[in-house]
């Protein structure tokens, strides 16, 4: 059934569900929520199916919509039920204050807003049933770079019309479940995000290293789902090796192409270190400092320009074991009644 009509796109709202992953090798990127929580939780509170494993799953779940910084207007036509979590973009129906974090039934015709956002960068929105668009290798995430998912491979923009699947559960019986109050996410101006040093930390200077890791970087203003760029000093590279000089160039920061993960840190030229997100590139030829570990991409996702991040480096095992506790934190059993 038609659910939601677009009647301003806003700054880049975005049909997304878990993603598609297994297809880097081929150039595609896994793409799916920039806040893997925030769409989980939104999806679960309507009674979707949140999917399953971040990056590594194969069930994408149900779609959603990602709503950057503000101006998504859209017009409901069915009564339904929504969730609206992550970031706070104040949202109103027909202009009173929208709860967050919690199922709230609305009628045919109320009109929901985004409006400037006040903590955090990216909400979402979920409706009973999940959003219904074609998929594409296996998924529903929209790539606007490659012209793949959601509608028509783009952002929403005015006259879009949207249809959800019948809902998998009674409306009334979601009406008011939210998330525990005590796992609400918390997001400031200040971030800690974790990565795991490498693959290729053993071309920059220990000093620079350390320098990465003590300083307090800030988020440019020239970023996206592709890639997250941050501004802080320089990093500098060890002395060239000659084999290096003549496969990849004598710029410092050539490699040879290799695999990039999701979450590398190139540096190219040593200066302002890009984290590649979920839309981003499968090779690369800059050396990758780090890798921010999975969990800790949603904290990059909401990380709004102008924002400090510090990077602390955990173990590979760290890492898997956040990841696990990430997954877990997606459950029915973190949902109460209001």
């Amino acid at each position: 059934m038609n659910v939601l009509e677009v009647l301003a796109g806003g700054v880049s709202s975005t049909v997304q569900d878990v993603g598609r992953p297994g297809y880097l090798a081929t150039g595609m990127p896994a793409s799916g929520p920039a806040d893997r929580f925030a769409l989980g939780i939104a999806n679960l509170l309507v009674g979707n199916d949140p999917g399953e494993r971040y990056l590594v799953g194969r069930r994408p779940g149900d779609a959603g919509i990602e709503v950057l910084l503000s101006g998504l207007r859209v017009r409901v036509l069915a009564d339904t039920v929504i969730a609206i979590t992550g970031a706070d973009l104040a949202p109103t129906v027909d202009d009173r204050p929208l709860p967050v974090w919690r199922a709230i039934a609305v009628s045919a015709g109320a009109v929901l807003v985004f409006h400037q956002a006040r903590a955090g960068a990216r909400a979402y929105l979920a409706v009973a049933g999940g959003i219904d668009v074609p998929t594409f290798a296996g998924s529903r995430a929209t790539n606007v770079r490659a012209f793949v998912g959601g509608v028509d491979g783009r952002a929403l923009k005015a006259g879009d019309v949207l249809r959800a699947f019948p809902p998998k559960r009674g409306l009334a019986e979601l009406g008011g479940r939210r998330l525990r109050r005590a796992l609400v996410p918390v997001y400031g101006d200040r971030w800690t995000v974790r990565v795991v040093l490498g693959p290729q930390d053993d071309l920059f200077l220990p000093e620079s290293v350390q320098t990465f890791l003590a300083y307090d970087w800030r988020l440019s203003p020239t970023s996206d789902r592709m890639g997250c760029r941050y501004v802080g000093p320089t990093l500098e590279f060890k002395p060239r090796p000659a084999y290096l000089v003549e496969q990849a160039g004598s710029d410092p920061s050539n490699i040879v192409d290799d695999t990039i993960p999701v979450g590398g840190i190139q540096v190219p030229g040593g200066v302002e270190p890009i984290v590649l997100h979920v839309d981003g590139p499968s090779l690369g030829g800059y050396a990758k400092i780090a890798t921010v570990i999975s969990a800790d991409l949603g904290k990059v996702g909401q990380t709004r320009p102008g924002h400090v991040t510090r990077f602390q480096a955990v173990s590979t095992g760290e890492a898997v074991d956040a990841l696990r506790e990430l997954e877990d934190s997606i459950s029915e059993a973190n949902l109460e009644k209001a």
